[in-house]
């Protein structure tokens, strides 16, 4: 078994000889220091399991020993006791213990006591690296729920989640909503391997979320092909009907660039609406947040009668933006439940 490395620092040459006779007939590995500052340089040379150091020395004293250990990251885990004859009032050993030091022993030294505080001192020490570990681990897993609370809901329902363990539905104003599906993707998918469908999506859809993102948009959800996305929901937004339908623009764009190299082309359909939502999470055991209302059904019956690679968008829409895009149109829709309205194409060249 390898056995226990002790630095010990002490000016006092005879008391170095006393305390490494105690120390190495009990089976411990002894290096010494005659001051702090040379105590430092040992320390970070053979990283000891244990320092036991006089208080008052030349050139740095135990305590500002101590207290440069705790500022550094490969000495701050040292577990340290002094050891004095004459510093020894309340207010010295509250000094000590302040700086850092895990205990205290009076000279002249007692062999019994010595060894056992010793032992004491490496027992502390290894159960507060144990639990210093503990909550590192802790606080990785959290990090782990947290990013995976962020990928997979917005990110106002996952701090919700988190701060009080539920998100309430609620009706959101003012809100575009995007919705697009891959035209032909079931045929196409069906000439295609699992894993190189997957990861055609998923680099597609990753590319999205770049766009929605750099405009100020939000995903909701994918659902199979189909890529829903919002803005103006969670953060309020005057210009939630410009920015997703500029990050239409920059979607449609994006992808007439990839499949001029890309193997497999991909074409989509987009529609948008703007109006009111609700959005809440579905279910008790397995969580899916959603949204829904006449917004997302107009959104959607858009997106259906969108022409390939074109940006389908509803009066409602094209009164927010008019100024901001040439367009096309306006022509008749007839909305399921709402009835007829009129529909405008974004020219996208």
């Amino acid at each position: 078994m390898e056995k226990v490395t002790i630095l010990v620092v002490d000016d006092q040459q005879d008391f170095l000889e006393v305390i490494t006779d105690i120390l190495d007939s009990n089976n411990f590995k002894i290096i010494h220091a005659l001051n702090g500052k040379m105590g430092i340089e040992v320390a970070k040379k053979f990283l000891p399991d244990m320092v036991i150091t006089d208080w008052e020395m030349p050139e740095m004293d135990g305590i500002e020993m101590i207290k440069t250990f705790k500022i550094s990251k490969i000495l701050f885990d040292i577990p340290i006791v002094i050891c004095s004859g004459i510093m020894t009032s309340s207010q010295n050993l509250k000094a000590a213990f302040d700086a850092g030091a895990i205990d205290y022993i009076r000279k002249p030294i007692d062999p019994i006591e010595l060894i056992a505080r010793v032992n004491s001192a490496l027992l502390l020490s290894h159960s507060l690296i144990i639990i210093k570990n503990q909550k590192k681990e802790i606080l990785s897993e959290k990090e782990k729920i947290d990013n995976l609370l962020l990928s997979v809901f917005p990110k106002k329902v996952a701090l919700d989640l988190k701060k009080f363990g539920k998100n309430q539905p609620d009706l959101y104003n003012n809100v575009t909503v995007f919705i697009s599906d891959i035209i032909s993707f079931t045929k196409k998918a069906a000439n295609m391997g699992v894993r190189q469908l997957a990861n055609e999506l998923n680099d597609v859809f990753h590319n999205f979320d770049i766009i929605m993102e750099r405009n100020y948009c939000e995903r909701i959800k994918t659902v199979g092909d189909a890529y829903f996305a919002v803005c103006g929901m969670h953060y309020p937004d005057p210009e939630h009907a410009y920015n997703i339908t500029k990050a239409a623009t920059e979607i449609i764009e994006y992808l007439k660039e990839r499949n001029k190299t890309n193997k497999h082309k991909w074409e989509i359909r987009v529609g948008i609406h703007s109006g009111e939502i609700i959005g809440c999470i579905i279910g008790k055991k397995k969580y899916v947040y959603d949204i829904f209302g006449d917004t997302v059904n107009t959104a959607s019956r858009l997106e259906k009668t969108s022409k390939p690679m074109q940006i389908h968008i509803s009066e409602t829409t094209y009164r927010l933006i008019n100024d901001k895009f040439i367009f096309k149109g306006p022509s008749l829709l007839n909305v399921k439940g709402i009835g007829e309205i009129n529909s405008f194409y974004i020219n996208t060249k």
